[in-house]
């Protein structure tokens, strides 16, 4: 028989009449414990639209009531998790408002994690396929979900002790699936982080989870609403909150996916309708919520607030329900934040599992934890994103096993990521046109603990980058490169007033060997030396020519800083690339004619001497708001005691950085200008009109210095304005700028889409 939501007060008030009938007034207190009916709480899954259950629970908190049981299942076993180790309904909603939970559902680091040598080709492709053995790997699910168990082990942080869910503040179960059998399977001892994340496994979404010798997924594929689970605890009363819909109906299953997802919650639908029977305050949410999905996690805000309404259209029968159980057993005053103090540990040792390809002392290094070493929960995590950083790995999880004393031992397990990837992205940009680029990425080439990749563009302006990376030293600090590079790229020569005057191939290569010392993953500096080769190749020469290569030695020193928050339109960072040059023992093969007639290099001040170069480029990103942001960008390209004229002198114009030596600038096309100093500003308004479409005002002004055959002023200034609009999508950014410049006076148009090579 289904027992509706007063079910309760019946049988409250026959205890309390039984109270009073076989106890006298002196003794009803003494006594009360033994009549006192336990209340368990149950949270379903939902995905995005469990976060409602907060409402809930702040409602039982304002009204004081005390649970005794606690289950949940997916969602509903994050949140009662955490309101069963103590945490306040308040604090999980603050907690929850204030997690970046696209960044948690992603199978690729934040950026601020990754390596500072793997920044730059990090999730820069459409298309990443995995190869193991020379044969695709496909996984059990698309995300492994490194940062969501980085983010639960720091709310978990507290009962790190607890390996018995029984032993928290509320006794705690969760429900998953075994995926072999179907069977349920009943969460209540172990790591509760790997509890929570294998109840919330959805299939072919996350990847299943292993405990012990079974493969877990999301436990609402078998019991999403574990009333049951409760009433086998203990629980005599049982709230129950539910945010899910259940089956779609026939007119909602549209494509495969829906149907095959329909027949995985079969079972559970048989087993909600016992669940439904078994609840005595049922509290259907679903409704409520039928205009969000398990993914609407970008309206966080929204399904909170309509949990709490529904927590304060509840909170009358909960009060009455705290006040009638304190009338059977008087009790303390309720306390809501009852989470146990956080202490740091003391690491006695440290094992690592899991390792197939990659060495356990790279990892161990790469980690800077040692035993006997006393560590906050902030400490090893930046521990375990030190090591992920670097791509080698596709997820990192530690359990800690106590000892004794406040010591712990640290047991971490490794999923490697495949050592070899082939990936693919487009790019078109006004500059370079159409390009296909492919990439073939292989780890521990040769020798270990070592990256290489080749990448080609495949287009009329074609290119190749070829890069092979080392971890050295013993804290796997420092790095050796070598790389090779190569660009061919039709620019044009414009006279002193920008109009078109030549147009040119630009052929560039170079072979380059470097040291690097990271700081952290944010931070680097180093020494390198390359071999440069210059070509130019004029298509036609009416006026003054330069024809002919060159090639020479450029030993420099670098340092370089990347805090962006993300990739694509950051909100927030600092980027900075110094590179300073010392370029001797030249090779010239380069002719200077005009009209057709060879002009004498010395006579026209031409030299290939030795000089210096410094190159700048710095950008820095403002938050205003969670909407837009504000983007000053610095750059500056300088030769020291330089007379090559054009031939290795920096290509002002365009908007991004797409050939050698180039200083973008607002209002110009690349190479509108061409001079041995250049120095650049530019400031931009980043606003997002709508999610991922943004709007960017920019203005921009240089002072560039006159070439070696330029007779007029020593500094010239250049200004440009620009109104641009742009997209965030798989291919990556697209963007179209409306451009002008005073010193050219034409409306221009700047198109890219995509991440340039």
């Amino acid at each position: 028989m289904n027992q509706g939501p007063l079910s309760y007060f019946s049988r409250l008030i026959f205890l309390l009449i039984l109270s009073q009938l076989i106890f006298p007034p002196g003794l009803q207190a003494q006594h009360a414990g033994a009549v006192r009916p336990k209340i368990g709480l149950t949270l379903s899954g939902g995905g995005a639209k469990g976060l409602a259950h907060i409402g809930i629970l702040e409602a039982i908190d304002s009204a004081g009531l005390r649970i005794d049981y606690l289950t949940g299942t997916s969602m509903g076993s994050i949140v009662g998790a955490l309101y069963a180790m103590g945490y306040s309904a308040d604090s999980i909603e603050a907690v929850a408002r204030r997690i970046d939970w696209n960044s948690l559902f992603t199978n690729q680091p934040v950026l601020t994690d990754v390596s500072y040598e793997e920044k730059n080709e990090y999730n820069k492709y459409i298309i990443e396929i995995p190869f193991e053995y020379g044969k695709p790997k496909l996984a059990s699910g698309v995300i492994s979900g490194e940062a969501l168990w980085l983010e639960l082990a720091r709310l978990s942080w507290p009962v790190k002790d607890k390996k018995d869910f029984s032993q928290f503040n509320i006794p705690f179960k969760c429900i998953a699936t075994d995926v072999a059998t179907g069977q349920i399977v009943t969460l209540d001892s172990g790591e509760i982080v790997t509890s929570m994340r294998a109840s919330m496994a959805i299939p072919s979404i996350f990847t299943a989870v292993k405990i012990g010798d079974r493969k877990l997924v999301d436990g609402g594929v078998v019991r999403n609403f574990p009333v049951i689970t409760a009433k086998e605890m203990g629980a005599d009363i049982v709230i129950g909150s539910n945010v899910s819909g259940g089956l779609r109906k026939a007119d909602q299953l549209v494509t495969p996916f829906d149907i095959l997802y329909q027949l995985g919650f079969y079972k559970d639908a048989i087993d909600f309708e016992k669940a439904r029977k078994e609840c005595d305050i049922y509290i259907p949410i679903h409704k409520e919520l039928e205009n969000y999905s398990a993914a609407a996690f970008g309206s966080v805000d929204s399904i909170i607030e309509i949990g709490k309404r529904k927590g304060r259209e509840m909170y009358p029968v909960f009060k009455h329900l705290a006040d009638s159980l304190n009338a059977l057993q008087p009790e303390g005053p309720f306390v809501a934040n009852r989470l146990p103090f956080a202490a740091d540990v003391e690491l006695s040792s440290i094992h690592v599992s899991g390792l197939v390809h990659s060495e356990e002392n790279f990892f161990l290094q790469r980690l800077h934890l040692k035993p006997d070493g006393c560590y906050s929960n902030s400490q090893l995590r930046e521990a375990i994103r030190r090591v992920y950083g670097t791509r080698f790995y596709k997820l990192i999880t530690y359990n800690l096993q106590p000892e004794g004393y406040g010591k712990f031992r640290m047991d971490i397990t490794a999923e490697e990521n495949p050592l070899t990837y082939v990936k693919f992205a487009l790019n078109y940009n006004t500059l370079t046109g159409a390009s296909a680029i492919l990439n073939l990425t292989q780890r521990n080439f040769i020798i270990p603990n070592s990256r290489s990749f080749v990448s080609v563009a495949i287009s009329e302006n074609p290119r190749l980058a070829a890069e092979y990376f080392k971890y050295l030293g013993r804290s796997r600090s420092f790095g050796f490169g070598l790389g090779a590079h190569y660009e061919n790229t039709g620019l044009t020569f414009y006279n002193e007033d920008l109009s078109k005057l030549q147009p040119f191939r630009n052929k560039y290569a170079n072979v380059d060997i470097n040291l690097q010392y990271s700081l952290g993953s944010t931070m680097a500096f180093g020494a390198g030396s390359r071999w440069e080769y210059i070509k130019y190749k004029p298509q036609f020469s009416p006026f003054v020519e330069v024809r002919g290569s060159t090639n020479q030695l450029n030993t420099y020193a670098f340092f370089g800083i990347n805090s962006l928050n993300q990739k694509v339109y950051p909100t927030k960072g600092f980027l900075l690339n110094i590179e300073g040059g010392y370029i001797y023992n030249q090779h010239s093969g380069i002719n200077v004619s005009n009209d057709g007639v060879p002009l004498n290099l010395d006579s026209a001040g031409i030299r290939f001497n030795d000089y210096q170069r410094l190159l700048v480029t710095a950008k820095y990103y403002i938050p205003l708001g969670h909407k837009s942001a504000l983007e000053f960008d610095g750059n500056l390209g300088w030769n020291f005691n330089y007379h090559e004229s054009v031939v290795s002198g920096f290509v002002v114009g365009g908007m991004n950085n797409v050939i050698r030596n180039q200083i973008p600038l607002i209002g110009l096309f690349e190479g509108e200008v061409i001079s041995p100093k250049v120095a650049a500003v530019q400031t931009a308004w980043q606003y997002e009109v709508i999610k991922n479409i943004y709007a960017m005002p920019r203005i921009g002004v240089a002072l560039y210095g006159r070439d070696v055959l330029d007779k007029g002023d020593k500094y010239k200034m250049l200004s440009g304005y620009g109104l641009g609009a742009g997209y965030s999508s798989r291919l990556g950014p697209i963007e179209a700028t409306m451009m002008y410049s005073d010193q050219s006076g034409k409306l221009k148009f700047y198109v890219n889409m995509g991440f340039n090579f």
